[in-house]
């Protein structure tokens, strides 16, 4: 049995929760002093993953976007806070630092596209980690195995992160070796994206101006999918856990996404 502090220090060494972004709330949302022999990882915490956490008697889950994010002035009936705490269920989740530490989500996306010699891009800030001062770096960037049209490689992000070929995005007008990954709703990095040289940016959503930017810089830039850009890392997350506490039992839901696609 361990309690929610120990999964706590876990998550702050592997992706130190002080260099979350600002407007950032991650950490312990929930937690009701409950012994955890289970726990259930998840993208988001929905309806229907609080029911998947109950069906596998978990006591925790551990969530990529938190489900306290702004101020809360009141608890509605059936919403995903009433139904995980009437289940008396603990939460944490691990949301921007997830996203920038090493290992984390764009890492996970960079890997799943198959990316080599990936490095650190898009600055965003600079946060005290251990007494030093750090650079945090949301973004990454890496080199395709082969070189690609903007149209192969739309059907290749596709294949590798939502099984599907339809998908928003802008030809730059020349072939794509080297790509840029932002994971989520990354879409304002493009203009950070434009000075590195790349040839392709990988987003999760992104607004109509910053397709028009990427165009006309000839850089080719999708929107696969917040959920798809995200998802990928929840394996990495669950492994992180499962290495940790061999005693206690990892599992990952995929009831979250309520998105569908048409073909």
């Amino acid at each position: 049995m361990r309690n929610i502090q120990e999964i706590y220090d876990l998550l702050n060494e592997k992706y130190p929760y002080c260099i979350q972004e600002d407007y950032d709330n991650s950490g312990i949302m929930v937690d009701f002093g409950r012994e955890i022999d289970r726990i259930a990882v998840a993208l988001d915490i929905t309806n229907a993953v609080v029911e998947y956490a109950v069906s596998q008697d978990a006591q925790l889950i551990v969530s990529h976007h938190p489900i306290i994010f702004r101020p809360i002035r009141s608890i509605v009936f059936h919403s995903p806070l009433q139904t995980l705490t009437a289940a008396g269920i603990s939460a944490i989740s691990a949301h921007t630092n997830f996203d920038i530490a090493d290992g984390g989500v764009n890492d996970a996306l960079a890997s799943r596209l198959g990316l080599q010699n990936v490095a650190p891009v898009f600055k965003v800030s600079e946060k005290p980690v251990k007494g030093e001062m750090r650079k945090n770096y949301i973004g990454r960037a890496g080199n395709l195995p082969k070189e690609m049209t903007p149209a192969e490689f739309a059907a290749y992000v596709g294949s590798r992160l939502c099984g599907r070929t339809a998908m928003e995005y802008v030809d730059g007008g020349k072939p794509i070796k080297r790509v840029a990954v932002g994971g989520g709703s990354c879409g304002e990095f493009i203009f950070e994206c434009a000075a590195t040289g790349i040839d392709a940016y990988v987003t999760g959503e992104c607004k109509h101006h910053e397709l028009l930017y990427a165009k006309d810089n000839g850089i080719t830039m999708m929107a696969a999918g917040h959920y798809a850009t995200e998802n990928v890392a929840l394996e990495s997350l669950a492994q992180t856990l499962q290495t940790a506490f061999p005693d206690v039992q990892v599992t990952i839901t995929r009831v979250d996404n309520p998105i569908s696609f048409t073909r």
